[in-house]
């Protein structure tokens, strides 16, 4: 999946064809400055904070960093360029640059929904009401020609990706408008055309794509449903499936709140939380009833903070606890959650500090020997190994 969003570290120098209106240019858009460098892009500061105005400056963007952007490798310039040539309104060139990955790759389902967009904007530029039943009826015709798989990678595509890909691209003017400057280098124009690009392109097929892929080709939630990341794919002709009569003891280990470097993690559902989650999830879906599943999750170190109660997380995060729905599905579910006392008098906290319903251990330790001795299969879900 093309997930996504932002790519790309490489500036190079531009040709000073393309920057020869910024020097020479009388008739100069209000506000440019003619000691841009030509190693930088014209697009005016004031479009950050007028969205109108973006929309209408992008294409012209699109078009300079089609003329800058280069790569070694065919593929990877094919690749990135899409979005570029179908911004610039360029939808032929695009739609045979989607074909010809297509060819490389093998795979007739690369890009489809990028290629349907173009067919449909193609369209819509003679008749603009054309554009939601080309799309249709072309997704459509397209999605019947591929396998049981490549209709479920295509399903993957839902509403989250708008919510995703409108965050991005927030978080990416923002960060533009900081600068207040009337230029961008190569880096930050790719980035401003991709992310304003899949915001606004998704915004507009998800929901013309969604009711035409059938609910057997949709991620599943047989259990937890409050974890993103917790989603079961279906998968066609299954060899081998596990015996549903056995017990399945499952021992959790948590000893992070966040990746390294990973500054929205408290943002955020905790990411081993999410795969607690998932394999009970994955358990469900191969058959395991509830009452074969027991789950137990033992926190400490960092992860304690994962379990922080709503108002004790704020007034240290200054945000609502994500995890907490999480948290309490999983305890409906029947998840034992422990936390090690050795850990909580290193981080100062008490259990009033905590979700509702988690118990204490003397340590971590004891309870994953104990647990692995009583043939729970033990799984340490560290965020930095």
């Amino acid at each position: 999946m093309r997930q996504l969003l932002i790519t790309a570290t490489l500036v190079v120098m531009l040709a000073p064809a393309i920057f020869a209106q910024s020097a020479n240019n009388s008739a100069k858009t209000p506000g440019q400055d003619s000691t841009i460098r030509n190693d930088e892009l014209y697009f005016p500061s004031s479009c950050y904070s007028d969205s109108t105005a973006l929309a209408k400056a992008i294409p012209k963007l699109a078009e300079n960093v089609i003329s800058a952007y280069h790569e070694a490798d065919k593929r990877t310039y094919l690749d990135k360029s899409i979005p570029y040539y179908l911004l610039a309104e360029k939808y032929p060139k695009a739609i045979d640059m989607i074909d010809s990955v297509k060819l490389m790759d093998e795979d007739k389902s690369y890009d489809l929904p990028l290629r349907t967009y173009a067919v449909a904007r193609m369209a819509a530029s003679r008749d603009e009401k054309s554009f939601d039943n080309v799309f249709k009826k072309e997704f459509l015709k397209r999605l019947n020609e591929l396998s049981f798989r490549k209709k479920v990678v295509i399903g993957m595509l839902d509403t989250s990706w708008i919510k995703d890909s409108k965050n991005t691209y927030a978080s990416c003017v923002a960060k533009l408008n900081k600068n207040k400057s009337d230029s961008l280098d190569l880096k930050d124009a790719r980035a401003l055309c991709e992310s304003f690009f899949y915001y606004d392109v998704y915004k507009k097929i998800i929901p013309l794509m969604a009711p035409l892929i059938d609910t057997q080709y949709r991620a599943m939630y047989p259990a937890i449903k409050s974890a993103a990341y917790a989603a079961v794919f279906p998968v066609e002709h299954i060899d081998e499936v596990p015996d549903p009569a056995l017990p399945y003891n499952l021992l959790f280990e948590l000893t992070d709140f966040s990746m390294k470097g990973d500054s929205d993690a408290k943002k955020n559902i905790n990411t081993a939380l999410s795969e607690v989650a998932r394999q009970i999830n994955l358990h469900v879906a191969n058959g395991i009833a509830r009452n074969h599943l027991n789950v137990v999750i033992i926190a400490h170190a960092a992860a304690l903070e994962v379990f922080l109660k709503n108002e004790k997380y704020k007034k240290r995060f200054g945000l609502d606890n994500p995890n907490i729905p999480v948290i309490k599905e999983l305890q409906e579910y029947g998840v034992k959650v422990l936390v090690c006392g050795q850990a909580m008098t290193f981080f100062n906290l008490e259990m009033d500090d905590l979700v509702p319903g988690i118990k204490q251990v003397l340590t971590a330790q004891t309870v994953i020997s104990s647990y692995q001795l009583r043939n729970y299969v033990y799984r340490r879900l560290s965020l930095n190994d």
